[in-house]
């Protein structure tokens, strides 16, 4: 048996151990905030908002906008835009934007395209999380660029503008995301293939496929990533030089940034309109910066509590700002967009509706809206009576830049057309087509007055031009029908109303540009006894506010037979009445004036205005203070109408 060892002062006695600590009880995990449900509402929410801004509060434009646009499905309308670097995307702009012939179905297209950008960046570039939601500032950029413009919709000369970015961005995105999804020399070579079958078709995007395929490699320190950057940079000189040697109508000046949107004439520049390209041109940088903070640093570390949540927050302020600029930087003017629907009524001979929207503008009207109301009164038969009732006076179209704003190019045509100036209106709509491009509206021109002038086979040039677009094909196969049975013609609004005023139509004479000079100067400097014609030479020679033109073409007017049974229109009786005591030339004592509205009405005017004469009042405020009593009344016009200007 060993012996038994004896305890020392190295030997430690065990100490008696605590008895364990009950764990605590543990709390049921923190449940993930819904992010994803929340981004997809974020772009649910998206394009509803943008369907309502174009469908909805833009529908006056997005029908304008198809009607200032051409697409014809032959092969000499392809083989045209294939000639300039960029045409391809031109085309099939053009094509598309046919659709705003229904607003809410060209709305759709756009809103789809979209959706596929957004996806494209997201697959593309990997985005997780709240950055996938970076991805919608291109969506929102292009959508700012389509109502945005204004005047500029008569002025840009980018053909298929409403649809020619969104298609070449699309691409683009689409290019750069097989780059990325290739690795070496299956990279290097995409990206040359890319850039060089891409550019003739699709113009400067083309060349950001090199470019941002360089900046990956030179950040991600690739190891081919000096060959890379060498290759990107002989892409981006070498394939315009090339193209710029194949294509004739390309200017080298324009080689590298042939496809960008650019707002330019001869006497303004609007570089902010572009702004918007450009940002969907950088996009690709924004989406490495978005990815990289997103995930890139501290994988694996544990994240604050509060970082989910702010995310969230951030995320739902990111749309709503991105939402709140798209609103607010939409061009917004109602004069603008009661021009659009009043010469659209005036196309379709809808003159009522012309009166009724210039009597609910809420303000001044421009002189596109005058010239319109103008218009529709001649062809009602009302302008004796109602030409001083609506607002005469007209102020400048509302620009945000330094665009000048002529009427011959807004709607000089279709003003000379309706005055029976035909070949004033086929002059405005070949030197606008050639100048900014054609479009349905100038074609459609072109067949009226074709017509109007006896011209048949120019007509069915323009009427075979129209009978190959899409949506057309209707307004071609009635005028077709008119040139086949002029019988048919004859008896059409458009004849009927136009033909009374075809007079000295051979005449050779020069406007200057200047639309509605030209037209009052004209009429109230003419004599014929076609009744309608008679009626506006004098209007017109009362808003000259020269008696001694007005006193002929009244006597004309009164004389003619075919008034006899009708009662002196209200406002001819007031020119005469005030005419007539103002220089004592005519005898009015024996002309039958009412004496309500003519005689006794006159008299509360000249007391009303000999006492605030009396009382110091200026003009302009003389004219403010009775412009809601007498506003409606030739005298008004006569004294207080002043400083209009025509453009």
């Amino acid at each position: 048996m060993a012996p038994r060892q004896k305890a020392n002062a190295y030997t430690t006695k065990p100490r008696p151990q605590a008895p364990a600590a009950q764990p605590a009880p543990s709390l049921p995990p923190r449940r993930p905030l819904p992010t994803g449900w929340l981004r997809v509402a974020l772009c649910v929410l998206s394009a509803g908002f943008a369907f309502w801004l174009l469908a909805v509060r833009n529908a006056t434009l997005l029908y304008a906008v198809q009607d200032h646009n051409l697409w014809i499905g032959d092969a000499t309308y392809w083989h045209d835009k294939m000639a300039f670097v960029g045409g391809f995307a031109q085309w099939l702009g053009c094509y598309l934007t046919q659709y705003f012939y229904h607003p809410w179905l060209g709305a759709l297209l756009l809103i789809v395209l979209w959706a596929a950008i957004y996806v494209v960046s997201v697959k593309a570039y990997g985005l997780r999380g709240c950055a996938q939601l970076v991805a919608l500032l291109p969506v929102y950029a292009l959508l700012l660029s389509e109502v945005h413009m204004g005047y500029w919709l008569y002025y840009v000369k980018s053909p298929g503008y409403w649809f020619t970015p969104t298609l070449s961005v699309l691409v683009m995105l689409l290019a750069l995301w097989a780059c990325r999804a290739l690795r070496g020399w299956w990279r290097l070579g995409a990206m040359v293939v890319s850039c060089a079958v891409l550019y003739p078709l699709f113009g400067w995007w083309a060349l950001f496929v090199p470019l941002f395929t360089a900046v990956e490699a030179l950040v991600a320190r690739d190891g081919r990533r000096w060959l890379t950057l060498g290759t990107a940079v002989a892409c981006i000189v070498a394939i315009p030089l090339v193209c710029y040697n194949v294509f004739t109508r390309l200017r080298l000046g324009a080689a590298w940034i042939v496809g960008l949107p650019l707002f330019e004439t001869e006497k303004a520049q609007s570089y902010h309109l572009s702004i918007p390209f450009m940002i969907c041109a950088a996009m690709p940088l924004a989406y490495l910066l978005a990815g990289w903070l997103e995930g890139g640093r501290g994988k694996g570390a544990p994240a604050h509590r509060w970082v989910q949540p702010a995310k969230l927050l951030a995320s739902v302020v990111w749309v709503a700002l991105l939402a709140h600029l798209a609103y607010h930087l939409s061009y917004r003017n109602y004069n603008f967009e009661a021009e659009l629907r009043i010469f659209r009524a005036i196309e379709e001979n809808r003159f009522q509706d012309v009166l009724t929207e210039v009597g609910k503008a809420p303000g001044p009207c421009t002189r596109q809206m005058v010239l319109g109301k103008n218009i529709a009164l001649m062809h009602t038969g009302d302008i004796g009576n109602k030409f001083f009732t609506y607002d005469n006076s007209g102020e400048p179209p509302y620009v945000r830049d330094s665009l000048r704003v002529h009427i011959a190019q807004v709607c000089g045509a279709q003003t000379y057309y309706q005055y029976g100036k035909c070949n004033f209106a086929c002059r405005w709509a070949i030197e606008n087509g050639v100048e900014y491009g054609f479009n349905v509206q100038q074609l459609k021109m072109l067949v009226r007055t074709a017509m109007m002038n006896g011209e048949r086979r120019v007509a069915r040039k323009y009427i075979d031009m129209l009978l190959n677009t899409t949506f057309q094909k209707d307004w071609a196969r009635q005028w077709l029908d008119y040139l086949q049975n002029p019988q048919h013609y004859y008896r059409c609004a458009d004849y009927r109303n136009i033909a009374p005023l075809r007079v000295y139509e051979n005449t050779i004479d020069g406007d200057e540009g200047l639309v509605e000079m030209y037209i009052i100067n004209y009429f109230s400097h003419m004599h014929k006894p076609q009744p309608k014609f008679q009626e506006q030479t004098l209007i017109y020679a009362m808003v000259q506010k020269d008696i001694q033109l007005f006193w002929p073409r009244f006597f004309n007017y009164a004389g003619n037979p075919a008034h006899a049974q009708e009662p002196m229109p209200i406002h001819y009786q007031e020119a005469a009445y005030l005419y007539g005591r103002l220089e004592h030339e005519v005898d009015i004592s024996k002309m039958p004036f009412d004496k309500e509205r003519i005689i006794d009405r006159y008299e509360k005017f000249l007391v009303a205005t000999n006492t605030m004469l009396k009382s110091g009042m200026t003009t302009d405020q003389m004219g403010a203070v009775l412009k809601p009593t007498y506003g409606d009344t030739f005298w008004w016009f006569y004294y207080f109408c002043r400083n209009v200007h025509t453009y």
